[in-house]
């Protein structure tokens, strides 16, 4: 009887020591806490998650093992054992998830937004610069100065002018490809490939054109092409225009 009596006093402590108690633990990645992580006990399938502080408690027992997963870290699993509950909290150590990106998209980058420059500063073109070091001014005018005066008589001032303008129709130029690239002004507007180029110096004149390419405004240039487009045609089929000369008098073959 009394053997009988010690054997189930030692099955009840044995089965008391398995019992599954509190396990308090923190989630880290080197020196910082990761929060929102999950932690699975996959023998009993329980679940914690991590806190604010990378705190949780879980239910377990030596010989578990215990989950930690998250889209943010890399799975790995952790060994229960005595030592786990003589440390508090339990520290389980995982590795951040690397991510690679597909693209990088930046945006907004110019002098202004570097701090190179004063907010609100006027931005000039090279031309514009240059204009504006020689003494001129960009409506026309000129500063009170005697290079000014000096770059007028010579000449220079007339030409640093018309640089700016050729410039800024060069500019123009190239907004036309977000609209129709040489191509389609070739198959869809019907210019001769040999006038493509005399076309784009042709519309760039057009004030109205420019309004909106400055505007952002793609539907109304595309409608403004298909006009001047025609009207181009037009002064191709009465003789008015030579090829590869464009509209500031130079010729693209020399």
């Amino acid at each position: 009887m009394k053997w009988l009596t010690c054997i189930i006093l030692f099955v009840g402590v044995s089965v008391f020591c398995q019992e599954r108690k509190p396990l308090h633990g923190k989630i880290t990645a080197g020196d910082y806490i990761v929060n929102n992580v999950f932690v699975i006990n996959k023998v009993t399938g329980a679940e914690a998650k991590s806190d604010s502080g990378g705190l949780f408690t879980i239910a377990a027992k030596t010989g578990d093992q215990l989950v930690v997963y998250s889209d943010k870290i890399e799975v790995r699993e952790f060994a229960v054992n005595e030592l786990s509950y003589k440390e508090v909290p339990y520290i389980m150590e995982v590795k951040p998830k690397s991510t690679e990106l597909k693209e990088v998209v930046i945006s907004h980058i110019n002098p202004e937004s570097l701090g190179l420059v004063p907010a609100k500063q006027p931005q000039y073109t090279p031309a514009e610069r240059r204009l504006k070091a020689a003494g001129g001014e960009l409506d026309g005018g000129f500063t009170l100065s005697l290079d000014a005066i000096l770059n007028i008589i010579s000449g220079r001032m007339k030409m640093l002018r018309k640089a700016m303008e050729t410039e800024r129709k060069e500019f123009s130029m190239q907004k036309i490809d977000g609209i129709y690239v040489e191509d389609q002004i070739e198959s869809e507007l019907k210019v001769p490939k040999e006038y493509v180029h005399g076309f784009m110096f042709y519309v760039v004149e057009d004030a109205d054109f420019v309004t909106a390419l400055k505007n952002n405004n793609k539907e109304l240039a595309r409608l403004l092409l298909i006009d001047l487009s025609k009207k181009y045609n037009t002064l191709l089929s009465q003789g008015g225009i030579k090829p590869d000369v464009i509209s500031d008098g130079t010729d693209t073959k020399k």
